[in-house]
């Protein structure tokens, strides 16, 4: 990318900033609750989740949908932060479930959890 080009996007990412513009990034506010979403093509959504390093539990995700990525990064302090992703094209409905498991072991019920995600139908451009 050219200087000028590097400057363009810069001022464009700054005034998008200040005008109040997220890009589709959202905390969630009570990680670790079953929970149902509205969702949008481009949306992002970030929590923390609490890995138990004493048992050797780590945190683990399925999901039924490929127009859903899911990232968790496993820290070495112990918490799992984590990114839903919702990829252009998104119909959905969808699920995400969330466990725990122990390393090759299958999945612990303790601490399960779900996020059902949906889009928005109705009054919408075919291009969303």
């Amino acid at each position: 990318m050219t200087g000028i080009a590097a400057r363009a996007a810069f001022a464009i990412a700054l005034a998008s900033l200040a005008c109040g513009c997220d890009f589709g990034r959202h905390t969630l506010s009570n990680p670790g609750v079953s929970q149902v979403l509205r969702v949008e093509s481009g949306d992002r959504f970030f929590f923390t989740l609490r890995d138990d390093p004493a048992a050797d539990r780590k945190w683990d995700f399925s999901c039924n949908d490929r127009d859903v990525e899911v990232r968790i990064a496993h820290g070495s302090s112990g918490d799992a932060d984590v990114e839903v992703r919702v990829h252009r094209g998104y119909d959905g409905p969808s699920t995400v479930d969330f466990f725990t498991r122990t390393k090759n072991g299958p999945p612990d019920e303790r601490g399960r959890f779900t996020l059902s995600l949906f889009k928005r139908t109705g009054d919408c451009a075919f291009w969303e």
